[in-house]
């Protein structure tokens, strides 16, 4: 039998679903301002393409995703 080594991963971005489990609200702002970053990022690129628009469109919409998450944990 041959032993199996366990492999470091690259660590990513918490998802919307595993923010969902853990309210903590730094991780919570943490990912809110990484999004919009992100999304500023695309924005500036030289020569705009249709690409750069809809990956700016979709890391906005999870900023606004994570920021309705937080409010209702806000709230509840």
């Amino acid at each position: 039998m041959t032993k199996v080594i366990p492999l470091a991963r690259a660590r990513v971005a918490p998802t919307v679903h595993a923010l969902a489990l853990n309210p903590d609200p730094a991780a919570h702002q943490a990912a809110i301002e990484n999004a919009l970053s992100m999304a500023l990022y695309f924005m500036r690129q030289p020569g705009n393409t249709k690409a750069d628009l809809w990956a700016a469109t979709a890391r906005t919409n999870r900023a606004l995703t994570l920021m309705k998450q937080a409010s209702t944990e806000v709230r509840g």
